[in-house]
């Protein structure tokens, strides 16, 4: 699964980011700061395409379905298996029509060893900002009032992966991140034949220290590498 991961940039670096890779020139009024430990409830930095435009903006991470009775079920939904994405009543609506990216420089996966599980983080070797594949939907409580929340796609381990974890989630390159947008792309198979493991060649790992098993520690302490 991916259950934590972090977006450094400062504001002026993510501003070019936004610009050069999705023509994005007005920036979401949300508030934004470098995240080192961006835990499941929380918000999200994501992309989307709105039948016009691309448009960036923060989605809830926890994914509530839009028919759903009560919003904690997006506790249990942080997460959506690439392999039956267009088979769950919960994701098929999105997997054809709110399809988003969520931006990451690093995630992390705990790692089980003799001594208990091991943090590690995972980045690309030239430090970018990639693109995790996800669905977001539009929901809206008893209150009348509108959450919009997302859910981050994974699939089986790539080589680098495979001692860490059984799971990985779907990071996507430039060419891939625009098909996963278009809105008049919906064919299943085509979609689907995105959602695979990234090369591994192109991804490093390290321990980092046990500060980012609590949501509460959010700094770059996080992101240290330390002895394994």
């Amino acid at each position: 699964m991916c259950g934590r991961f972090l977006l450094t940039l400062d504001f002026d670096d993510l501003y070019r980011l936004l610009e050069y890779r999705f023509n994005i020139d007005e920036v979401f009024d949300v508030h934004y700061s470098p995240r080192y430990n961006i835990a499941p409830s929380q918000p999200v930095l994501s992309v989307i395409h709105d039948g016009n435009n691309y448009r960036a903006g923060y989605l809830r991470w926890g994914f509530i379905p839009h028919w759903a009775k009560d919003e904690k079920i997006g506790y249990k939904m942080i997460n959506a298996r690439a392999e039956t994405i267009d088979e769950k009543a919960s994701y098929k609506h999105s997997f054809i029509h709110k399809r988003c990216l969520i931006l990451s420089n690093g995630f992390y996966e705990w790692k089980k060893t003799d001594e208990g599980k091991e943090p590690r983080l995972i980045r690309f070797k030239n430090n970018e900002v990639y693109s995790m594949a996800g669905l977001y939907s539009i929901y809206r409580n008893p209150q009348g009032e509108k959450i919009s929340s997302c859910t981050i796609i994974t699939t089986e381990p790539n080589d680098m992966m495979q001692p860490i974890h059984n799971r990985m989630p779907v990071l996507l390159g430039r060419e891939q991140e625009k098909i996963w947008l278009d809105p008049t792309v919906k064919d299943p198979e085509q979609l689907k034949g995105l959602l695979k493991p990234y090369p591994s060649e192109e991804m490093y790992n390290f321990a980092v220290s046990s500060l980012v098993n609590s949501p509460k520690n959010d700094s770059p302490k996080c992101i240290e590498a330390v002895s394994a």
